[in-house]
């Protein structure tokens, strides 16, 4: 066999098996549980045990929306009129309450989620802000899951608003809470096994070159 084919042969298996090893040795991901309760508040919110929270609507203790100083939105961190479910047909958020966090240090793949009851007597709504973003929750549904596109530092908020009126009491109960770490390689690790496997390889082909 010629020299210059094994030695691409060599170098094709030792880049494969690093490739390989970079994968098969990848950390696992394990999710880390997030205490609501440490979160910043504002309206009528209620700790509950096991890092749960119930955020009210409804009741004299909630705060103002439409922006400005004490609203929501200024709370939130998000822009004037953006909790507004409907304003293009006239449906707009009245009073709410909301609870707030920032992760720091977020790498793309990160996984922010939680578990969520939503319990109201007229069309009140409930969502989660991302940075300047609000993303309504659906009343159908009971897990939250959200991926991060990009890394940096990220302003976190879920909250509850009273919809075209301040009266009808609504309850928003969050649980579960976690992080999600996105898993990252041990490519030290890989490197060395590619290594072992290529010093391996060339005292083959040297054995079969001697005879």
């Amino acid at each position: 066999m010629p020299i210059s084919l094994k030695h691409s042969i060599l170098t094709t298996g030792t880049v494969s098996l690093l490739s390989l090893s970079s994968l098969a040795f990848a950390t696992p991901s394990y999710a880390v549980s997030l205490d609501l309760t440490s979160w910043n508040t504002i309206g009528d919110v209620n700790p509950i045990a096991s890092g749960q929270v119930t955020l009210n609507s409804g009741t004299v203790n909630t705060v103002f929306t439409g922006g400005g100083t004490g609203s929501l939105e200024e709370f939130l961190t998000v822009p004037a009129g953006s909790l507004d479910p409907d304003p293009d047909n006239f449906i707009f958020s009245t009073f709410g309450s909301a609870i707030k966090t920032t992760f720091t240090g977020i790498q793309v793949g990160d996984v922010f989620n939680f578990n969520w009851d939503f319990s109201t007597s007229d069309a009140d709504s409930v969502f989660v802000t991302i940075n300047n973003s609000v993303i309504p929750l659906a009343a159908s549904g009971n897990v939250f899951k959200y991926s991060f596109t990009n890394a940096g530092n990220y302003n976190v908020g879920i909250g509850i608003v009273d919809v075209n009126d301040s009266i009808g009491g609504s309850q928003f109960t969050v649980s579960n809470a976690n992080f999600e770490p996105v898993p990252e390689p041990l490519t030290i690790l890989g490197s060395f096994t590619a290594l072992g496997f290529g010093v391996a390889m060339r005292r083959r082909f040297g054995k079969k070159n001697s005879v």
